[in-house]
């Protein structure tokens, strides 16, 4: 912890005191490590192993300082880039101990809420979720149009509109079917943009079923909702001076979205590789690394026990 809190201070510039605050550490806490530190007595100093799977030091100083270069990530998450990064080849359970230790795991509050969505979709572009998302550029308010796939969270298209007439919805999507000669099922929210006559043509003109979530209850349509409050979270502190930057930074955002960003009902894979159907490959890669990880950490606990003999 101290070697975290050091780093922390070259990398910020923040002093010890912001540093311990942001860490939840207690000064008095901080400062009697350091006193037993520089007595040599300091109980965080590598110790003689108890196993041959054991932690090793360095793995675990590894995973502290991941998290808090990703603090709003949850634990899962974190495991899983750490492995595919190659930062750092440890188990959910692992990860889960070491931030618990220091107190730095991420919680979030689950919606109570109970909606009633359809039943789950067994392969891609078997069924689109879409919705509009408020969008404020500069003093003038844009609207964000998402059509996300429901099988692999796989944004298929987008578009940053200036109004939401009934039209301009409907030619997004259309543009989406077209790209991709899908005829899925699109689950909508009740708006006026879907309950046009616009949308409604557009409808019967590609055969498609309409399925339009209960009055009152938007978490039937969560899988999009969940997708914008990603959004605005990442857009949060992004200088959205004008439509062209807007459009430039959600684009950015959406390939990270799609391509890299893990997520948790994914066996936390990116959208992308559920949508090309072809999860199984990074699956097997990491089960590969930890195996790896495995060996590494028991050949190195093993030379510990023999030197400590």
């Amino acid at each position: 912890m101290l070697r975290i809190v050091e780093v922390a201070r070259q990398r910020t510039g923040w002093t010890i005191q912001r540093i311990l605050k942001a860490l939840g550490v207690p000064r008095s806490r901080y400062y009697d490590w350091r006193q037993r530190d520089e007595q040599a007595r300091l109980e965080d100093q590598t110790p003689a192993c108890r196993s041959l799977h054991t932690i090793l030091p360095e793995e675990k100083e590894a995973v502290v300082q991941y998290a808090l270069d990703h603090p709003q990530d949850g634990y899962r998450r974190l495991c899983w880039q750490m492995v595919d990064e190659d930062v750092a080849y440890v188990s959910p359970s692992s990860v889960y101990r070491i931030l618990r230790d220091q107190d730095l795991l991420y919680r979030w509050k689950r919606s109570s809420s109970k909606g009633e969505p359809p039943p789950e979709p067994t392969k891609p572009n078997e069924r689109w979720h879409t919705d509009i998302m408020y969008l404020r550029v500069q003093d003038t308010w844009y609207f964000l149009v998402n059509v996300l796939d429901a099988y692999s969270r796989y944004v298929v298209h987008w578009e940053l509109l200036s109004t939401m007439h009934a039209n301009d919805v409907r030619l997004v999507i259309q543009e989406a079917l077209e790209k991709t000669g899908a005829t899925p099922q699109i689950v909508t929210d009740n708006g006026s943009q879907f309950t046009a006559k616009d949308f409604k043509q557009l409808v019967r003109q590609f055969d498609l079923e309409h399925i339009r979530i209960r009055t009152y209850h938007p978490e039937s349509n969560g899988r999009v909702e969940r997708l914008h409050r990603s959004t605005r979270e990442a857009l949060g502190d992004q200088d959205l001076h004008d439509l062209g930057r807007a459009r430039e930074i959600i684009g950015r955002w959406v390939k990270h979205y799609n391509e890299n960003r893990l997520h948790a009902s994914l066996h936390y894979l990116p959208p992308a590789e559920f949508y090309a159907g072809a999860p199984d490959e990074r699956i097997e890669e990491r089960n590969e690394k930890l195996a790896k990880g495995r060996q590494r950490r028991r050949e190195k606990n093993e030379k510990r026990l023999q030197a400590a003999a």
